[in-house]
């Protein structure tokens, strides 16, 4: 036969979820969001660092090329800067390489036989001659000499003595004159 219970069974009751319970697992949501939400910005400002760090990097390269390239300019300037120093200069010895040549020659052709020149200083083409000469009239023809090249002017006798040397007496001179060139 079978056995019919009408009685009302035990049922478990369910349990009641208490508010400390509720609280705790709210807690415990709060804070697995706040720290989850805490990692994403640790992960977001940690990868900004580095990419602003990337940045910084390809800047200084950039920099320093910069630098270089600007260096490397300098010195082109520089030696384009010597360079038309070094041709100044070149320019100046081809105009003024005629000069002292035609000097010297305007004074060779002047030099009678018996004159003899000792020193020849020039300062800002003011000419100042010493020398020795056998007669007092060399010394004049010397000076009228000087004074008929086209090339020199102001010429002036500035002093004559007479002196012995080696039992030979000798006239010797001072001349200073201008040279003007071309």
């Amino acid at each position: 036969m079978i056995k019919i219970n009408l009685l009302p069974s035990k049922k478990k009751p369910a349990k009641k979820v208490t508010d400390f319970q509720k609280q705790v697992f709210l807690g415990s949501v709060i804070f697995i969001a706040v720290t989850g939400g805490m990692l994403f910005y640790w992960k977001f400002q940690t990868d900004r660092i580095a990419d602003l760090e990337r940045q910084k990097a390809v800047a200084e390269a950039r920099i320093r090329d910069q630098d270089n390239m600007l260096k490397e300019v300098k010195n082109v300037e520089d030696e384009r800067k010597k360079v038309t120093e070094k041709i100044e200069i070149i320019e100046k010895l081809k105009k003024d390489q005629g000069g002292p040549v035609r000097l010297l020659d305007e004074i060779s052709a002047a030099l009678p036989v018996g004159v003899n020149i000792l020193s020849l200083v020039e300062t800002n083409q003011n000419i100042n001659l010493d020398g020795e000469a056998f007669t007092n009239y060399d010394v004049v023809h010397f000076v009228e000499n000087l004074k008929a090249s086209r090339f020199l002017s102001n010429v002036v006798l500035l002093e004559t003595s007479q002196t012995k040397r080696e039992n030979v007496e000798l006239y010797r001179y001072k001349l200073q004159f201008t040279y003007k060139g071309l």
